[in-house]
This record gives C-alpha cells, sequence and structure tokens, in this order.
C-alpha cells in the first residue's frame, strides 16, 4: 500500500475515532474495539515519528503535525475509552488489568501526561522546529509508557 493511501487511511480513521463521543454508554465489547482502534492509530503516530526523532528518516512537518494531533486527542479522550466493566470481566480479549479502576486518579495522570507530552511536541511541529522536537521526544516516548506500565498486562 502507498504512503499516500496510509496516510489518507489514518486520517480517515482518526476523524472517525476522534468524532465519537466515548462517554455514551455502550457494550463492553464495543469499547474495547474502539479503545484498540485508537491505540492501534496511537502505534501508526509513533511509527511516523520515531524516525524523524532519530534521524533516520527526513523531518516532514505536515507528518509530524498530524501524528501529533492523533496522539494528543486519543490523550485526551483515553480515560473515557476505559469505561468500568470493560476489561477482562467483560469476557472480552483485553490487555488491561484492573489498575486501570483500582487506581483511577493514577491511570487519569498518566493518559494526561501522554496527551500534555504530544500537546508539548505538537507546538514544536508547527512552529518547524525540528530541534525542539528532537530533544522533548523522549518525553513522548516515557509519558506512553506511563499507562503500559502497571495499567496494562504484558504482551
Amino acid at each position: 500500500m502507498h504512503k499516500s493511501a496510509i496516510l489518507a487511511i489514518a486520517v480517515a480513521a482518526t476523524t472517525a475515532l476522534t468524532g465519537i463521543g466515548y462517554a455514551v454508554a455502550q457494550s463492553p465489547a464495543a469499547s474495547i474495539e474502539q479503545r484498540q482502534a485508537a491505540m492501534k492509530m496511537n502505534g501508526a503516530s509513533m511509527k511516523t515519528l520515531v524516525p524523524m526523532a532519530r534521524g533516520e528518516a527526513p523531518w516532514n512537518q505536515a507528518a509530524a503535525i498530524q501524528a501529533l494531533e492523533n496522539l494528543q486527542r486519543i490523550g485526551q479522550q483515553t480515560v473515557a475509552m476505559f469505561p468500568r466493566g470493560s476489561g477482562t470481566e467483560s469476557g472480552a480479549k483485553t490487555a488491561t488489568l484492573p489498575a486501570i479502576w483500582e487506581k483511577a486518579p493514577e491511570f487519569a495522570a498518566a493518559a494526561k501526561a501522554q496527551s500534555d507530552a504530544a500537546e508539548a511536541l505538537l507546538k514544536a511541529a508547527r512552529a518547524n522546529d525540528e530541534a525542539a522536537f528532537k530533544s522533548g521526544f523522549g518525553a513522548m516516548g516515557r509519558s506512553c509508557g506511563g499507562c503500559h506500565e502497571g495499567f496494562r498486562a504484558k504482551q
């Protein structure tokens, strides 16, 4: 698949994901499906950003902005993507740990840290400041671990 087609799919998926109100009551399976799609979008966004941050791919302001907007938006919606009852107790396949609900304030803080880190990098990307993007990227990666460590089962 061509990169332009992948980008078009990513933009369409992002639009669909961010246009959906996660606070709307839905089945656990639907919640899990939506958040798994959002996390896959996060992964795709990081696959765009990591090579630029490492200097393995040329700086692409437009691609960086799109990827960071995805990460920032999804980060803002993360807590709402995990309604009670949408963990393993639902019977659906999910890597969520009960700590998401048992330590809800910590989970919310980790999600906010990820969104804030994406926002900081987004400002650098919008200013076309590649150096600031590269120097701040480590904080973005660490913020992703804030949710993965302790709130997600090892895979």
